[in-house]
């Protein structure tokens, strides 16, 4: 990913009267030939490259595991769906935890 940078405009500063500076270099009208305007460019790494991509990614998600949630809905259905008493206690006492 490369991300160009367009030059900035080359307008004059203002001269100030209260100090002696030198006088201001000629400012190239367009008849005369200036400089190629340059420009710069920002190449990201690919770590930042896949950042930005994940980044992208989650937004766009709606943080619902769809595939997991049909798959538990299936099972409640089928009455197949069995959670250990523990295991439930421990959801609950980490839930709390959190919470707090």
């Amino acid at each position: 990913m490369t991300n160009t940078i367009p030059p900035l405009a080359q307008t004059p500063l203002p001269l100030e009267t209260a100090t002696s500076a030198p006088p201001a270099p000629p400012v190239p009208t367009a008849g005369s030939s200036a400089p190629a305007p340059q420009s710069d460019s920002v190449t990201l790494s690919a770590a930042a490259q896949t950042g930005t991509q994940l980044l992208g990614a989650s937004r766009a998600a709606d943080g619902i595991n769809h595939a997991a949630v049909a798959q538990i809905r299936s099972a409640l259905q089928a009455g197949t769906y069995n959670v250990a008493p523990e295991d439930l206690a421990q959801a609950i006492a980490t839930v709390l935890k959190e919470s707090k």
